[in-house]
């Protein structure tokens, strides 16, 4: 890292500042907690629909009782088509109004299966909407692990420089970078590298906490929150004081890996 950035860093009262940070267990703790309501949530919903396939069951049981009913009563027509063979003519038109009633009428069985079939695809829906929900935690957890990685090692490569190998540190630096940082870089390489020459220090870099902000994240980027410092040896081997450096990193999708677009160092 350049004199420059180092001075301002150092200049940084850190110690003024009490930040929270999110240990990598807690995103674990978190993730183990989402993965528990999910399947929680897909029970449930597996519960629903065994609960609305007994009702379905018990609608088609009563609606054939109530058929078995109607039959028993049809035998007992027989009598009454001989007492209307007897019947004056003009009763007969209201018996055949009432008889083609009777035929439009929809059946029992008809509305038990239309009763069934809606009970059914309801259930259905509920249980899938409940697996889909568990897929998407699933997906945010794995992109969010993966933003993680993403930013540790790139504030990993900034933070570890070795004046004896500064531009090999420096290109490690433009592999994990990509869009204006990049460019940024890339301007700068050949000085940044002089000047970590220079300053006859070794620099090796630890990340202490990361956290992903899930509202910025997307399927192809997000901005990470780390906090990290860094071990900075001599030339006589001696070291000095850790510098410790909380930064705001934009990890965007570069070709199918991500790198650091932006970052923004915070007091």
């Amino acid at each position: 890292m350049s004199a420059s950035v180092r001075q301002k860093s150092e200049g940084n009262d850190l110690d003024s500042v009490h930040e929270d940070k999110t240990p990598n267990a807690a995103l674990e703790m978190q993730a183990m907690a989402e993965l528990a309501e999910a399947e929680a949530a897909e029970a449930e919903a597996l519960a629903a629909s065994a609960r609305a396939r007994a009702r379905a069951v018990r609608l088609r049981r009563q609606v054939e009782l109530a058929e078995a009913s109607e039959s028993a009563e049809a035998q007992t027509a027989p009598a009454g088509s001989e007492l209307q063979d007897n019947a004056t003519p003009g009763t007969m038109p209201d018996a055949l109004s009432w008889y083609r009633r009777w035929l439009r009428r929809p059946r029992l069985s008809s509305l038990a299966a239309i009763l069934t079939i809606a009970v059914i695809t309801s259930s259905l829906a509920a249980t899938v909407y409940m697996v889909m929900e568990r897929h998407d935690a699933s997906q945010q957890r794995q992109r969010t692990t993966e933003f993680a990685a993403a930013a540790r090692q790139g504030v990993m490569a900034l933070t570890s420089l070795d004046c004896n190998n500064a531009k090999r540190d420096v290109q490690r630096i433009l592999d994990n970078s990509t869009g204006s940082f990049k460019a940024d870089m890339q301007k700068m390489a050949d000085d940044f590298a002089k000047a970590v020459e220079e300053s006859k220090v070794v620099e090796q870099g630890a990340v202490e906490s990361v956290a992903v902000d899930l509202d910025s994240m997307t399927r192809d980027s997000a901005v990470v929150l780390v906090a990290s410092k860094s071990d900075v040896t001599n030339a006589a081997g001696a070291k000095q004081d850790p510098r410790e450096f909380r930064l705001i990193v934009t990890v965007v999708r570069d070709g199918g890996q991500l790198k650091m677009s932006k970052v923004q160092f915070v007091p």
